[in-house]
């Protein structure tokens, strides 16, 4: 039997915050992790990386993002890729929705 996860309208599952930056766990598997990020209007997540691949997805609103040193408008609907270990940062230019997936590799079957 196959299996599957639907939201069909993500962006409903969080509300952005008045001040501050919220976030909420949407699905978690071997192979993925998916967080919906809240962020109020100005909030800043400072520069950081992630030991695996990512997706940011921009849902609502606008931001600025910051890979290495490029800086980057993202408005709805932007959709970037990044390698692990990538330097990067998020400011939120209006209340912003975002959707973060982490990417695992599948473990290697114990033939």
């Amino acid at each position: 039997m196959f299996e599957y996860t639907l939201y069909e309208d993500l962006a409903a599952e969080i509300e952005i915050p008045r001040v501050g930056i919220t976030s909420r766990p949407v699905f978690k598997s071997d192979r993925l992790r998916a967080v919906l990020f809240g962020f109020a209007e100005g909030e800043e997540m400072s520069e950081h990386t992630a030991a695996v691949p990512a997706i940011a997805q921009v849902l609502e609103g606008e931001a600025t993002m910051t890979f290495e040193e490029e800086e980057r408008k993202l408005h709805a609907g932007a959709w970037v890729l990044m390698d692990a270990h990538l330097p990067h940062s998020v400011v939120a230019n209006q209340p912003l929705k975002l959707m973060l997936y982490l990417l695992r590799a599948p473990k290697p079957s114990g033939d």
